[in-house]
């Protein structure tokens, strides 16, 4: 239940975020509107390292894990950002943040066919009306 929660806490504040994007991209281009929100994020890793009672151990993180998370990083925390400011600045906030939110659909493909994640008739049911959704705002 405490996932649950948490990942429902996770979708209220990634839906109010776009919102109070959506403001501030009114008066400035993605490149310069990304550019403050990394100073968000930056505040935002400070505070958390303050507040935080042991510093994290990253002696324990491999090369490779280290590698994907950076990779991620760059594909979530600048590409596909910038490419979320320019649609959101330029489409329907009401239109540009559900289909951004079809993420799922591709997380599903990779991990079946890249992890072995076994694919249920409840999943594919999902994932349809998730495509189904996309389909009526195009």
């Amino acid at each position: 239940m405490e996932a649950f929660f948490l990942a429902l806490l996770t979708a209220f504040i990634w839906g109010f975020v776009p919102f109070l994007e959506k403001i501030g991209l009114s008066s400035v281009e993605p490149t310069a509107a990304y550019l403050v929100r990394c100073s968000g994020v930056f505040l935002g890793a400070v505070i958390l390292i303050a507040f935080t009672p042991q510093f994290p151990s990253f002696g324990k993180m491999g090369i490779k894990a280290a590698f994907f998370l950076v990779l991620a990083g760059i594909l979530a925390g600048v590409v596909a950002q910038l490419v979320f400011y320019k649609a959101l600045k330029t489409g329907e906030i009401s239109m540009v943040i559900p289909v951004t939110c079809c993420y799922p659909l591709f997380s599903f493909l990779l991990g079946w066919l890249f992890l072995g994640e076994e694919i249920t008739l409840s999943k594919v049911v999902g994932m349809l009306l998730i495509l189904g959704g996309i389909l009526l705002l195009k």
